[in-house]
């Protein structure tokens, strides 16, 4: 059982609650229905039919058979209705996720998110309506039907005693052997769903290059991988299974033996012997009914820890120093303090030729705008994901008004990205409104704000000329604008959060000089309120702004490349090698 799964979500806890108590309805029933049946048929065999009817109140007998049978129809009728509310739950959980780690520029990719929300979805109903609905049932069930045969008879319940463990003990091997084989599976599905979307974007490119047939044999070969990826956990499912059902079989037929020859005996009573008999498999019922579903359910398992590590890292922020909260000063506001840089090393991951820049120190005065400026592929995109807390600095320190914002609490983090906007080169829309699309920004801005921050950001007039203006829908991505025009909206969304810190990586890369002189009287505008970081290669923009900083001087030096032997050449004459 996830511990931390049930934490999180109030409706699983309810549901086990459910789960366990009709866990104990059932236990009652189930031991009922076999006694009664012992008398029975004891009664029968040893008396001639017609005691049979008098041996127990077939009203009785008759409501217990009635009261298993609606169990076992609210069993599953229960379990599929919680399976569905939790799946939605954890979609609209899993989409809202994605969707504020997409407006920041980052967030997994998107034939990821796909998947887990298709197929991974239908991926858990095994894993709830099977491990996590089972649980229960097979601590409950297995305790009381052993306990019920070791009053009958102490023998039998000593062997259902001593192989019972057995099974959780398969299951728990099995779980180990598995779990890297579905994680792997699950992994290749990924790399399969990402390639061919990538595929499928760029088909019209590839058809010119003439690659088309390349691009397909390749979404075969990752198609097939998973195909044997799939085959190998599917074998292990089936031999842990028919290794399972010869243990419990195996397991029953060491009591049902003995209990028949001490029948044959008389050294035991008939009614006693049948109660035996008709209890002992149901004591591994449940056991069997969890490890036909323990394979479904690794696949479920991994699914919520793919979903985890995307909600996780959407709340995730950088932290390397923890500090303690009640010691951390309130961070300055970035448009009236200075914000500094301090040998700052920027970068992703931890590797040798990880550092993009290094030894990066530089003052952004307050309320003032810097152009960041530089070749292309220096790292000017990777500062302005760290300075907006997207990324960790690799080494160095990042401070507003001598307090640093790098060993922050989560509420800290949180109250400076809400002081910040960022307009990445590549905004992402979604199938919203242009005005939805634009109120990402501050959520409760009225129309005429909206209007305000489009007209700022030189994008009113082609809203204006929308089928219904502002409340045209666009599709996923922007679909249906130029890349201009979603500049010039995602620039909309920035203005209308009022930030302090505005950070703009080539925010008029894809306008025209009447759209970017436009767009540039704006920023002007915006810079007295704000400190504006502005990444560009743009002349015209950096002449707008009042300082420059250039990153090449802090590109780390490339590694020395290590000279071989010296090649020999020969000696001048007259002189002695």
């Amino acid at each position: 059982m996830d511990l931390a799964l049930v934490r999180s979500s109030p409706l699983l806890r309810r549901f086990l609650v459910h789960r366990a108590l009709g866990a104990v309805a059932e236990a009652v029933l189930t031991l009922l229905q076999c006694v009664l049946l012992a008398s029975v048929l004891a009664a029968a065999v040893e008396r001639g039919p017609g005691a049979a009817l008098h041996a127990v109140p077939v009203p009785l007998l008759a409501a217990v058979i009635a009261g298993r049978a609606a169990h076992a129809w609210w069993d599953r009728a229960s379990a599929g209705a919680a399976a569905a509310r939790y799946k939605e739950e954890l979609r609209a959980r899993l989409t809202g996720a994605v969707t504020a780690a997409a407006v920041r520029g980052r967030g997994p990719r998107p034939a990821s998110v796909v998947a887990l929300l298709g197929r991974g979805m239908d991926a858990l109903d095994d894993h709830l309506t099977g491990s996590i609905a089972l649980l229960p049932q097979a601590v409950v069930l297995p305790l009381a039907v052993t306990g019920t045969i070791w009053a009958a008879d102490w023998v039998s319940g000593l062997v259902v005693l001593v192989t019972l463990p057995l099974v959780p003990l398969l299951l728990a091997l099995v779980g180990m052997h598995t779990k890297a084989r579905t994680e792997a599976q699950w992994a290749v599905l990924l790399r399969l769903g990402g390639y061919f979307l990538q595929a499928l974007n760029g088909l019209a490119t590839l058809r010119v290059f003439g690659q088309e047939d390349r691009a397909a044999e390749s979404v075969r070969a990752r198609a097939a991988e998973h195909r044997r990826a799939t085959v190998r956990t599917l074998r292990v499912a089936f031999l842990s299974t028919f290794v399972m059902d010869t243990l419990t079989s195996l397991s029953v037929a060491l009591i049902a033996v003995p209990v028949g020859f001490r029948l044959l005996d008389g050294a035991m009573p008939l009614s006693t012997g049948l109660a035996v008999l008709l209890l002992t498999p149901e004591a591994y019922r449940p056991l069997r009914l969890l490890a036909a579903r323990f394979h479904a359910a690794q696949e479920g398992r991994t699914v919520l820890a793919q979903v985890r590590a995307v909600l996780d890292g959407d709340a995730a922020g950088p932290v390397l120093v923890r500090e303690r909260p009640s010691l951390v000063r309130p961070l300055p506001d970035p448009a009236r303090f200075p914000l500094v840089l301090d040998r700052l090393a920027v970068g992703h991951g931890h590797g040798p030729d990880a550092p993009a820049l290094t030894g990066l120190s530089w003052r952004f005065e307050a309320g003032r705008s810097c152009a960041v400026t530089g070749p292309s592929g220096v790292g000017k995109t990777t500062l302005l994901r760290t300075v907006a807390g997207l990324l960790p600095p690799l080494a160095g320190d990042l401070r507003v008004g001598g307090v640093s914002v790098v060993a922050r609490t989560p509420q800290d983090r949180a109250a400076w990205t809400d002081r910040i906007a960022m307009v990445p080169q590549q905004p992402h829309l979604f199938a919203l409104s242009v005005a939805d699309n634009v109120r990402l920004g501050r959520a409760e801005a009225d129309d005429g704000e909206v209007w305000d921050a489009l007209e700022a950001a030189g994008a009113a007039d082609f809203v204006h000329r929308l089928p219904d203006g502002a409340a045209t829908r666009v599709g996923e991505g922007g679909a249906g604008l130029s890349g201009g025009e979603r500049q010039r909206i995602a620039l909309a969304r920035a203005l209308l959060r009022r930030p302090s810190l505005l950070l703009l990586d080539e925010p008029t890369a894809r306008l025209d000089g009447g759209t970017e002189e436009h767009v540039l009287r704006a920023l002007a505008a915006v810079a007295g309120r704000a400190t504006l970081l502005v990444a560009t290669h743009r002349p015209a923009v950096v002449e707008h702004t009042d300082t420059v900083l250039r990153l090449d001087a802090f590109r780390p030096a490339p590694a020395p490349v290590s000279a071989g032997p010296p090649t020999p050449t020969a000696a001048p004459e007259g002189t002695s090698p």
